[in-house]
């Protein structure tokens, strides 16, 4: 049987979506581009220090550091350039949130196929970031988060959890505790983005 490895956790650091006016191009800021440099000189730090002790992480976690090194990698430059990412719907969430209400959060993104989306580290740090998702991992192996604090300040989000839907022109956001599949449905009767919703909850991003 084929297994898919899904990355547990991808930086996007430049990823936008540009769907709030037709004519509006977002940017990428100064503290945004600086946030980016930051995180790429502390992983490649990180792993050099392991590369220099005896003890080594367990696997399933330095699969994890691979990951995010190969994500950086394939990343466009700071300053940004050509098409960028969309999504239907972003799930903005936050490791800080107890396990118990975090993980069905993370299971019900991966089941919608909206990207869980972080503002940054665990306290800036990659490894706490790291460890904290490999012990989410062993309650379900499909769940992930990206990193991308730019479309926190694109949609004005200050408080997790939060989910916007988009459309043409049009976002649609909800903020607070109500479960993904009741905000994906409030937004379906009552939303500007109501067909992106639907085709959400039938499986159809």
């Amino acid at each position: 049987m084929k297994t898919a490895l899904i990355p547990l956790l991808t930086v996007c650091g430049l990823m936008f979506c540009t769907l709030t006016a037709a004519s509006e191009q977002p940017t990428i800021s100064a503290q945004d581009r600086d946030w980016m440099k930051q995180q790429q000189a502390s992983l490649q730090e990180f792993q050099d220090a392991m590369r220099g002790q005896s003890m080594q992480l367990p696997a399933a976690q330095q699969d994890l550091v691979s990951h995010l090194q190969q994500d950086i990698a394939k990343q466009p430059s700071a300053q940004g350039n050509g098409d960028k990412p969309a999504f239907p719907a972003i799930y903005f969430v936050s490791l800080g949130i107890p396990k118990e209400g975090l993980l069905p959060m993370l299971q019900a993104a991966h089941r919608y196929g909206i990207p869980a989306t972080l503002r940054g580290l665990i306290n800036n740090d990659m490894r706490q970031t790291a460890s904290m998702m490999f012990e989410l991992s062993k309650e379900d192996k499909n769940i992930g988060v990206q990193i991308d604090p730019t479309l926190y300040s694109d949609y004005g989000i200050k408080a997790v959890p939060a989910l916007v839907v988009t459309c043409p022109g049009h976002a649609d956001v909800i903020r607070g505790s109500l479960p993904l599949k009741q905000a994906l449905e409030k937004i379906a009767v009552q939303g500007d983005c109501a067909l992106t919703a639907k085709k959400l909850l039938e499986g159809k991003p």
